[in-house]
């Protein structure tokens, strides 16, 4: 089921106040970005956010469920989990959630490879 463009614009309105976020298409969904970085993605109408060792409990404890898909005959775990629609339908937990995502994309980022010098 392809995603509906209408969820997606309601996520970035949810968003709005906290940050300036945008989504660009990937793989039949969409990422969601700040400052050009993903911390979310969108498939099938389900929202998921970024997750490491320091915001994984809240997901857990929402009874998230993690993104996976197939690749020939494996299953693949990315870290990017559900977000409750109770989450999202409140503003202001819902920017919590976001900034911690958010934080996780930037310490999951890999630094830049230094060019060589000649």
């Amino acid at each position: 089921m392809p995603t509906n463009p209408e969820y997606v614009d309601w996520i970035v309105d949810q968003l709005s106040d906290f940050a300036d976020v945008t989504t660009k298409r990937l793989f039949g969904g969409h990422a969601v970005l700040k400052d050009n970085l993903n911390f979310g993605l969108i498939f099938d109408d389900e929202l998921y956010l970024k997750a490491d060792e320091q915001n994984l409990q809240r997901f857990k404890s929402a009874d998230s469920q993690q993104f996976t898909y197939q690749k020939a005959d494996k299953t693949i775990y990315v870290s990017f989990w559900t977000v409750p629609e109770t989450v999202i339908e409140d503003i202001d937990e819902f920017a919590l959630w976001a900034h911690d995502a958010y934080d996780a994309a930037l310490r999951a980022k890999k630094p830049k490879k230094k060019s060589k010098s000649k």
